[in-house]
């Protein structure tokens, strides 16, 4: 017949064992018996169990769900700024000539494109400009460059036109300048320094429709076609010394014409070109040719 036990006379020794499995020392009055856990790794205790504890675990966890999600939300703004680049790669196009602007459109330089793009301006819309050989070498790729130039102004006013004499010097590369510092390789170590542009001025009576340079280091000479119906032929040597001679002066004789073409008379023209031997082919809108030597 089981025997029937005193609550009260049991709970002292109860309470006794509990206090021993939780502290981890025996009991004198009754051997220590396992003290349920829970999942959690915290003693049961039952009804008195501490009905806040959860609601702070449930806090905790919210707060760390909300983290995650913050996270998860950070990445999903990074996707769609990629999406949103990549259909503006995809929307960019090649203008070609004759194409009609949108509204809102504009047209932007692609670098990638040019191994070397400078832009300048003239006080005075230039029709023709030609290239001034030098003794700088052929087929030179180390940058940056150095080159000269011939242009012919087409000004307001008859007497306000010129002949420009340019150099043009400290001409880097500009093809990786869209790319960002962390996106170039280690070997590129492009400059991001301004060209650098000298000008010498000869006057010129009437617009100039053409220049052509006589291909020659030598003795380089630049022809100019006027409105006026004269071809000009200038000897400008001299002048291109001055740009790497500071303080050198340019003689009067080198702000003449050393020769006019008069020829056409009062006919204007645009064709023109030199030989290698220094012969002058002219060419104006009455379809007459002459030949100068």
């Amino acid at each position: 017949m089981p025997k029937r036990q005193n609550p009260k006379a049991s709970e002292p020794s109860s309470e006794k064992a509990k206090i021993a499995a939780v502290s981890g020392k025996g009991s004198t009055d009754q051997p220590s018996k396992p003290v349920s856990m829970d999942i959690d790794g915290d003693a049961n205790m039952g009804e008195f169990e501490d009905a806040y504890d959860d609601e702070i675990e449930e806090e905790d966890m919210v707060e760390r769900n909300e983290d995650s999600d913050g996270v998860e939300m950070m990445g999903d703004d990074d996707d769609e700024e990629e999406e949103t680049e990549e259909v503006a790669e995809k929307t960019r196009q090649v203008y070609l000539p004759g194409d009609q602007l949108g509204e809102g459109e504009t047209l932007q330089v692609d670098n990638s494109a040019y191994h070397m793009l400078h832009n300048m301006s003239v006080h005075w819309p230039c029709l023709s400009f030609d290239f001034v050989p030098d003794s700088l070498g052929n087929s030179r790729s180390a940058f940056p460059h150095t080159m000269y130039a011939v242009a012919g102004t087409q000004a307001e006013r008859s007497y306000q036109n010129q002949v420009l004499l340019l150099k043009w010097s400290q001409l880097h590369r500009t093809i990786h300048d869209d790319m960002d510092d962390e996106d170039k390789d280690d070997d590129i170590n492009d400059l991001d320094e301004d060209p650098i542009l000298e000008t010498k001025t000869l006057r010129h009576q009437g617009g100039v429709n053409r220049v052509r340079v006589l291909q020659s280091h030598q003795s380089p000479l630049a022809a100019t076609w006027a409105d006026t119906g004269k071809v000009h032929i200038w000897d400008i040597k001299q002048l291109m010394n001055t740009f790497d001679t500071p303080g050198a002066q340019v003689p009067t004789s080198a702000q003449q014409p050393m020769f006019t073409v008069a020829s056409h008379g009062r006919t204007e023209g645009y064709a023109m070109d030199w030989n290698a031997d220094g012969r002058l082919l002219t060419g104006d809108c009455n379809s007459q040719i002459y030949l100068t030597t």
